[in-house]
């Protein structure tokens, strides 16, 4: 098959992450072609046979975005669409509209739909797809009366280039964090937990890797408790799996994610992971409370506390959740999952032909 593949950016991200292994995955069987609306810049590496195509659009013009997108449908006519998140899913199914091309919209929602942009406009637009991909059953619970096609649930392959084995020997006393600073982040909660307990344990690090627009308020909530020898605001790190690879424990406050591929990584590292269940239920969809980690309710302080000083005092639990942790290496293997996205990919693009055949737009 020819298969479109359609994003905003390809810098560093999550989703930006997922689309590159998607892309290389698919590309050793099917002619893979990404569109970025962007520089064709990206964070990740692109197999050769990927066909890596920058709009350079500036000033978020989404009207370029679609001219830009079109013209790719029109003049190199593929199988079937996948775009990754809100915008770049508005802008797949627009351009296809106009370009007058039968050609199959696959859209794949990556954010929290309680809370994203173009609320109003996806309720108009969304119907349009041929088939849609959430990452947890809460999105796909949401759209169930907007879209109009069928939709699966599949989860974010771990990366396949994440060849660093779980560490074996005594864990360094570092309690670590990924993400960016923000809001839905929520690294104030780490900050303000582990102040708590700071004094008893002088012993511990608290590193808070990524950076983003809270980087000076969180700084300040640092200095405000006099940790900032403790407490520490690592930045963005290439290769963050070698940083965090010792570390005892890894935290992920956050009130709103999706399928976190930072949590998973921390999991197949052997980390003792604390997340909260927050919405749109991915850090549930992988935890197992009490099993291969903890899961606390989003933004409880005395929660937070008791987890990170139980993980700190009793060893061997820490451990016995980290040895179970690193099972996500075979469940999310990147082999496995891009298989069950090709499967859906096939599966809608041989619909949409069949139909084609049978007369029907």
């Amino acid at each position: 098959m020819k298969v479109l593949m359609v994003i905003t950016g390809m810098r560093s991200g999550g989703a930006e992450r997922v689309m590159a292994t998607l892309c290389n995955e698919l590309s050793q069987k099917h002619d893979v072609r990404l569109l970025c609306m962007k520089e064709n810049e990206t964070d990740y590496l692109l197999d050769d046979k990927v066909k890596f195509l920058g709009a350079n659009v500036k000033n978020k013009s989404f009207l370029k975005s679609v001219n830009f997108v079109k013209k790719n449908i029109k003049t190199w006519n593929p199988d079937v669409i996948l775009s990754f998140m809100t915008k770049s899913n508005l802008i797949a199914l627009v351009a296809k509209k106009i370009s007058k091309k039968n050609v199959p919209v696959i859209i794949a929602e990556r954010t929290n739909p309680f809370i994203a942009s173009f609320k109003r406009i996806r309720k108009i637009i969304y119907p349009w797809a041929s088939g849609a991909v959430f990452q947890t059953k809460q999105a796909q619970q949401y759209y169930k009366n907007i879209i109009k096609c069928e939709s699966v649930v599949l989860r974010n392959p771990l990366n396949p280039d994440f060849a660093i084995e779980p560490f074996k020997g005594k864990r360094e006393k570092r309690i670590v964090s990924v993400g960016r600073l923000s809001d839905e982040k929520n690294q104030k909660l780490i900050i303000s937990s582990f102040s708590k307990i700071a004094d008893r344990y002088p012993e511990y690090k608290v590193e808070i890797y990524g950076e983003g627009p809270l980087k000076k308020e969180l700084q300040a909530q640092i200095d405000e408790f006099g940790l900032s020898s403790q407490i520490v605001l690592m930045g963005r790190k290439d290769n963050i799996q070698e940083h965090i690879r010792t570390a005892e424990i890894f935290v992920l406050p956050s009130n709103s994610e999706g399928m976190p591929n930072a949590l998973l990584e921390a999991m197949a590292l052997g980390c003792a992971c604390i997340a909260t269940d927050c919405p749109i239920g991915g850090s549930a969809f992988i935890i197992k409370n009490e099993k291969n980690g903890i899961l606390i309710p989003m933004n409880d302080e005395n929660k937070m506390t008791t987890e990170l000083e139980r993980l700190m005092t009793d060893c061997s639990f820490a451990q016995q959740l980290g040895e179970k942790a690193k099972k996500v290496i075979q469940d999310f293997s990147s082999e496995k999952v891009c298989s069950e996205w090709e499967a859906f990919i096939c599966k809608i693009a041989l619909y949409k032909g069949k139909r084609t055949e049978n007369g029907n737009s």
